[in-house]
């Protein structure tokens, strides 16, 4: 074939590729940018008089707690739950490694050898060598379109990798200072039982001198007896949540007790909020869905460009029985009628465009929600625990006068038992709260979000 005429051939098939693009649609331009379909406004409800600026390298070394900071690196090293998240990741990667090849020529080896029959005594031997190479042109951006959906999805598993270890952070501490809470609830317990056990001592002794009444005995033989039951629900409820901790560090439940500090921290003063529009790029799940959307969206641009006609263009070099050969071809390949299979296959990811941007600005509500909350909770809970504090400082003046008139002979036991009941839940109740004042603050460092792992991508793959 002469050159001129493989120029004409040429043109003709540009010309037709071109009128049959203006047939099957025009392209889908895809914004990297996009926001929800809110707009909360520009502060919180609840902004805070005194804030202490982040000086940590992470969230929750402001409590200053090596045993903490110990079982939370080793849960980001070791917990299972997190290396599922490695491994998706790592399948994004290739995935997108995938996507990324399509846009490039593949280049083919092929050897073969021959042998044809033509008579029984006449036998025709062929040996093939040849090298082929092959390019799909991506005219109207469908390989490049999914190559950055691919991506896109690749940033989205590290942001979901990301959450995970923000979770699973604040899971750790969670658990940690519920154990803490635990073991101080045991110790306040067998103090509570040495008192009672004392108190009983007091009034059998003044039974039997006549001071005291039966009665008196059996309702102080009671509180023991009720105070002695909460022991194992703190003793199982304690050993649940060693377990509940050695699983989240990926390790196997076992009988010996972890190491705990012995005293719940004092709250600091909040970290700086910011505004409900960091959550964007603060919160990795946050960003997680923004990308989710962008790569929703290239993949309608993918499914639009995949209605327009295609070019593939390549050729082969090789030996033929001893002799050199070369060849090029070009193909157009374009859909005439496909029963509305690919417009059904672009109007289905644009439907997924639309839900994916309902659960974006949806979960952006939610996360402003959650900080929200979060604060409000904190403050009225510190409000409670004064008004707690109040209340036990009455009910221990209100024991020690009962106690005073019932030695005195003034009243009966009644009184006694009544306050005594009263400021021993009340000691319960208050370390209960101080517990779930430190899980406020927990939820207020997730819902403000932020990276827990290296942000490099080699550094992210670390299990690879």
């Amino acid at each position: 074939m002469s050159t001129g005429h493989l120029s004409l051939q040429a043109h003709r098939l540009i010309f037709c590729l071109v009128f049959l693009s203006f047939l099957s649609g025009c392209s889908h331009i895809v914004q990297d940018e996009i926001r929800p379909s809110v707009f909360p406004k520009s502060s919180y409800t609840l902004s805070p008089s005194i804030t202490i600026e982040e000086s940590f390298p992470q969230w929750w070394q402001v409590f200053n707690d090596p045993l903490l900071d110990e079982y939370i690196e080793k849960a980001l090293a070791n917990n299972f739950t997190l290396k599922e998240g490695f491994a998706r990741l790592k399948q994004a990667r290739y995935f997108q490694n995938q996507a990324d090849a399509h846009l490039y020529p593949t280049l083919d080896g092929r050897m073969r050898a021959e042998s044809e029959w033509q008579t029984e005594n006449n036998r025709k031997d062929t040996n093939k060598v040849k090298l082929e190479l092959a390019w799909e042109v991506d005219l109207w951006g469908r390989l490049s379109s999914a190559a950055k959906a691919a991506s896109f999805e690749t940033l989205a598993a590290e942001d979901e990798l990301q959450a995970m270890a923000l979770l699973l952070s604040t899971e750790i501490a969670d658990t940690y200072f519920q154990l803490v809470e635990q073991q101080l609830h045991l110790e306040l317990l067998q103090r509570q039982i040495k008192t009672n056990t004392t108190s009983l001592s007091v009034i059998k002794l003044r039974f039997a001198n006549g001071a005291a009444s039966l009665i008196d005995v059996y309702q102080q033989q009671q509180l023991l007896a009720a105070v002695k039951a909460k022991v194992p629900l703190r003793e199982a409820r304690n050993i649940v949540l060693q377990n509940r901790l050695r699983v989240l560090l990926g390790q196997a439940p076992e009988s010996a007790s972890l190491a705990l500090r012995q005293t719940l921290p004092h709250i600091l003063t909040l970290p700086k909020l910011g505004i409900p529009a960091d959550l964007l790029q603060n919160r990795p799940d946050l960003r997680q869905l923004q990308r989710e959307l962008i790569a929703a969206d290239y993949r309608v641009a993918e499914a639009v460009a995949d209605r327009l006609p295609a070019l593939k263009i390549g050729g082969a070099a090789g030996f033929v029985s001893g002799d050199f050969i070369t060849s090029i071809f070009a193909e157009a390949l374009a859909t005439i009628i496909d029963w509305g299979d690919k417009k059904s296959e672009m109007e289905k990811k644009k439907a997924m465009v639309e839900e994916n941007m309902a659960r974006y600005s949806q979960r952006y509500l939610i996360a402003i929600e959650e900080v929200e909350n979060s604060l409000w909770q904190e403050r009225k809970h510190e409000q409670l625990l004064d008004a707690l504090n109040v209340q036990l400082v009455i009910s221990k003046a209100t024991l020690r006068e009962s106690r005073s008139r019932y030695v005195q002979g003034i009243s009966d036991y009644l009184p006694v038992l009544t306050a005594l009941v009263a400021f021993q839940n009340l000691e319960m109740d208050i370390l209960q709260r101080q517990q779930e004042l430190i899980s406020f603050r927990l939820l207020l460092h997730r819902a403000l979000g932020g990276d827990i792992l290296n942000p490099e991508r080699d550094t992210l793959a670390v299990n690879e």
